[in-house]
């Protein structure tokens, strides 16, 4: 949102009612023998501070590429694949990615924010664009993800991506060939435990989830890629040694084993079962899955 000066005052105006049109897969400068302006010539844009309305105009001459790719050059994250009339600059997007990691900020939260940055009275009608974001950041991580594991110089391309491929591994713990003495098999009997690995098993029980969607209807972009199990597989062996008998648990009231349909109804995972690195608390690749009616060990039989 800019300001101009109408006589009396500075009036705020956004910046395609004062004439700025961006021209997309051109020096800057340069002339586009066919420019396709937006749908409707209708174009918003998403920054880190405010929403702007824009005049955009796509390439459409001979040196035309994908509309999509034309906006990812000029650092705009499209919100849809075909015909977009909508994007979030890449500044943006980082910008949250770092504020939902440090302050746990939510979409919704940052959303507000950002419209607030567009217009903090109220009184003016600031464009939407909650449920377009959401679409588009969780994208943005997993593009960061895959970029971050090396995924983009397989020559096999994301299919080949094998299970865990993508999960951060602890530094601290014993990788072989990596940060292990060459001799570390043969070392005495007193010192092995310096190069074992020690898990844990743990669950955490506020990661719930309501039955409210399926894994068709909102799939996995990298099922079983980093530290969550891939679902089918997943769901597979828990479905196949779901009759196995539960012991009940010593422990004085141990709900999580002894009742654990108390608080079941309705949800499609009861929390989440991790297997971590004991010493640094590091989730292990594919080491996370969905509770299924409490702490049943059969669900750890998977992920260990």
């Amino acid at each position: 949102m800019a300001a101009a000066w109408n006589g009396q005052f500075f009036e705020k105006q956004s910046l395609k009612s004062m004439g700025l049109r961006i021209q997309l897969n051109h020096l800057p400068g340069d002339v586009c023998g066919a420019p396709r302006p937006a749908p409707d010539d209708d174009f918003v844009i998403v920054d880190t501070y405010q929403i702007h309305e824009v005049g955009l105009d796509f390439c459409n001459c001979e040196q035309s590429i994908p509309f999509a790719i034309q906006l990812l050059r000029a650092r705009l994250y499209p919100t849809t694949g075909s015909n977009p009339c909508s994007a979030v600059t890449f500044s943006c997007l980082k910008h949250f990615h770092l504020l939902s990691l440090e302050s746990k900020c939510s979409v919704f939260e940052y959303m507000s924010s950002v419209s607030r940055g567009s217009d903090n009275t109220g009184t003016e009608s600031i464009r939407d664009r909650y449920d377009e974001f959401l679409r588009v950041i969780r994208q943005w991580r997993h593009l960061k993800m895959l970029k971050r594991s090396g995924r983009g110089h397989d020559p096999n391309g994301l299919a080949a991506t094998m299970p865990g491929e993508c999960a951060l591994l602890c530094p601290a713990c014993p990788q072989p060939g990596r940060n292990l003495p060459p001799n570390w098999k043969s070392v005495s009997k007193e010192k092995k435990y310096l190069y074992s690995l020690f898990i844990a098993l743990d669950a955490n029980f506020r990661l719930k989830r309501k039955n409210i969607s399926s894994e068709d209807r909102d799939p996995s972009l990298g099922p079983g890629w980093a530290f969550f199990v891939e679902e089918n597989n997943y769901k597979a062996f828990i479905k196949e040694h779901w009759g196995l008998k539960q012991p009940k648990s010593t422990c004085v009231s141990h709900d999580a084993v002894n009742k654990p349909d108390r608080e079941a109804h309705g949800l499609a995972a009861s929390g989440a079962g991790t297997v971590d690195c004991s010493r640094h608390d590091l989730k292990r690749p594919c080491g996370v899955g969905d509770l299924q009616l409490g702490e049943r060990q059969v669900l750890y039989g998977y992920t260990v």
